[in-house]
């Protein structure tokens, strides 16, 4: 058997012509690949910026709710006490 073999010109120029528009194709496409994890980090990274901010929106929320809370208990029992102090000063 012979380790020669014989291949037609235009045939083997129309493979390599294919075989390189494949090769260009590809490399298209790892430098999209590359461009979209690029993106994919960035918004992940944008994403954990924003809950974060929320996470800590929610807290600040969450004291000034204890705050006006304690606020409103303390207005209440301040005028609960004058009602009840005036009760006793003024005559029935």
């Amino acid at each position: 058997m012979s380790e020669r073999i014989t291949v037609d010109r235009k045939e083997f120029e129309a493979f390599l012509a294919d075989n390189q528009s494949l090769m260009d194709r590809c490399q298209q496409l790892v430098k999209r690949i590359d461009e979209l994890e690029k993106v994919n980090k960035q918004l992940q990274e944008d994403r954990e910026a924003s809950k974060a901010k929320v996470e800590s929106l929610e807290a600040n929320m969450g004291a000034s709710s204890r705050q006006m809370d304690d606020s409103l208990r303390k207005t209440r029992e301040t005028i609960t006490r004058l009602i009840r102090e005036t009760d006793k000063r003024v005559p029935k």
